[in-house]
């Protein structure tokens, strides 16, 4: 006889507990990513003379963030993504303009053509039959003369046709909170690597005696995970921090932002 025997429950709870651990977690690191930018932004001022013609109390400036990316853990290749978004919490600055803009690239270094050839032969015969009775002993002779015609040709067509190369996008940007701030999403491409300095810039509409202010900055890294058979969006690093602005040449405005970084 058999006899039946029972899991502990100290030992069925690991058995779970092996099955539901994901294999990535054995397999390799998963990726980390720190953000590192100042904590205070110069902006110049590049109003235009259309500009002030239409709005006198109004003028255009313009500020870059440098932001540097670096992995901390893992590998790059594991991270789809880097979302920036640039905003002002008491919606008083009006985006003007941003950069970069949205931009595609492809994986081929061209266009796809492609090459189709068609062959084609034309031939024509015939063959004529008879009987002829013969003059000699009621013998019916067949006879069967042929008439054979050919003609032969070949016809060659080709046909080129030429395909944009697919094409997706390393760079999406674009304005929220009712252009009051901007986004940019980076991926990675074959030209371009999410690892290293990223130069983002912004112009702001704000009036005419404006001097400085304070945007909020957040950045977000994330990819995909698999966990057992499904694949699950994950954050692999982010930061969000308040950033002062000041006119650059202005040394009371410049420290003025100093001291707003530092409470």
């Amino acid at each position: 006889m058999h006899r039946l025997r029972f899991f502990a429950p100290h030992r069925f709870a690991a058995l779970v507990l092996l099955i539901l651990t994901p294999a990535s977690r054995a397999s390799a690191e998963e990726p980390s990513l720190a953000f590192d930018f100042g904590r205070t932004l110069a902006c110049r001022d590049i109003t235009s003379h259309d500009f002030a013609q239409a709005y006198p109390d109004e003028r255009v400036i313009e500020c870059t963030l440098r932001l540097s990316v670096h992995l901390t853990a893992g590998a790059i290749e594991d991270v789809s993504a880097v979302r920036v978004e640039i905003s002002d919490c008491d919606a008083r600055l009006r985006v003007h303009d941003f950069s970069p803009r949205t931009r595609l690239e492809s994986r081929f270094s061209e266009d796809i053509e492609t090459t189709t050839t068609v062959e084609s032969s034309h031939s024509l015969s015939a063959s004529l039959g008879g009987e002829i009775p013969a003059p000699i002993g009621g013998v019916v002779a067949h006879v069967t003369p042929t008439i054979g015609g050919g003609m032969g040709g070949k016809e060659v067509v080709t046909e080129k046709q030429t395909r944009v190369a697919p094409r997706f996008a390393v760079v999406a940007s674009g304005t929220m909170n009712e252009e009051h701030g901007v986004f940019f999403t980076l991926r990675p491409s074959a030209l371009s690597s999410l690892e290293g300095v990223h130069e983002l810039t912004v112009q702001f509409v704000v009036p005419l005696a404006w001097r400085g202010d304070a945007v909020r900055i957040a950045c977000q890294a994330t990819g995909e995970q698999k966990v057992l058979w499904m694949k699950q969006q994950k954050v692999f690093g982010q930061k969000s921090t308040p950033v002062a602005l000041y006119m650059d040449g202005d040394l009371a405005a410049r420290r003025a932002a100093d001291r707003f970084v530092r409470q």
